[in-house]
C-alpha cells in the first residue's frame, strides 16, 4: 500500500479504538425487555382479536333487519374501534426491538415502553368517556321524543354491564399504573447505574 493509504488506513485504526466499548447488556434488562415485548405482543393480538368481534357483531345486529337505529350503532362501533386501532398502531410503533445493541438502548425502549402503557390507560378512559356521552345523549334525545330510549323498565343488564365493565377499567388501570410505576422505579434506576458507569 501507498503512504496515503498507510495513514487513512491508521488513523481509522486510531478512531475505532477511541470509540467507548460498550459493555454487554445484563441478562436481567434483557430478560425483563424481552418480557415487555411478549406483553406487546400478546396485547395487540388480544386488541385485533376483540376489535375484529366487535365490528363483526356490530354489522351482523345492523344488517339484521337494517333499522337505523342499529345502523347508526354499528357506525358509531366502527368508528371508535377504528379510532382505538389507529391509536394502539401509533403507540406501538417502535417499541419492538431497541435501535442498538446497548444496555442504554434497551433501557430507554423500556422507559418508552412504560410511558407509551401509561398512556394507553389515559386513551382508554378518553375512549369509555366518549361511549358513555353518546349513549347518555341518545338517552338525553329519547327523553324529549326525538328517539327510542335504550334503558327502559327491562335495562337492568345494560346497567349491569356499564357497572362491570366500568369496574374491570379501573381495575385493569390500576394495575397497569401500579406495575408500570415500579418498573419506572426498575428502570430509572438501572438508567442510573449505567450513566453513573459510562
Amino acid at each position: 500500500m501507498n503512504d496515503t493509504t498507510d495513514r487513512d488506513w491508521q488513523a481509522l485504526q486510531e478512531l475505532w479504538r477511541a470509540q467507548p466499548a460498550e459493555t454487554p447488556v445484563p441478562a436481567e434488562v434483557r430478560r425483563r425487555v424481552k418480557r415487555q415485548e411478549r406483553y406487546l405482543r400478546l396485547g395487540a393480538a388480544a386488541e385485533w382479536l376483540v376489535a375484529v368481534g366487535l365490528c363483526t357483531y356490530a354489522i351482523v345486529i345492523a344488517a339484521r333487519d337494517w333499522a337505523p337505529a342499529d345502523i347508526f350503532w354499528a357506525l358509531v362501533v366502527l368508528v371508535l374501534v377504528g379510532w382505538a386501532l389507529s391509536f394502539s398502531l401509533a403507540n406501538r410503533r417502535d417499541l419492538y426491538c431497541p435501535p442498538e445493541e446497548s444496555t442504554r438502548a434497551y433501557i430507554d425502549l423500556a422507559l418508552l415502553r412504560i410511558a407509551r402503557k401509561r398512556n394507553a390507560v389515559r386513551f382508554a378512559w378518553l375512549l369509555y368517556a366518549i361511549e358513555l356521552a353518546i349513549f347518555l345523549s341518545w338517552e338525553l334525545l329519547a327523553l324529549w321524543g326525538w328517539l327510542e330510549p335504550i334503558l327502559t323498565s327491562a335495562s337492568t343488564p345494560t346497567l349491569l354491564a356499564i357497572a362491570t365493565v366500568t369496574l374491570v377499567l379501573a381495575g385493569w388501570s390500576l394495575f397497569v399504573w401500579l406495575r408500570s410505576a415500579r418498573d419506572l422505579r426498575l428502570f430509572t434506576e438501572l438508567q442510573k447505574q449505567n450513566s453513573d458507569s459510562v
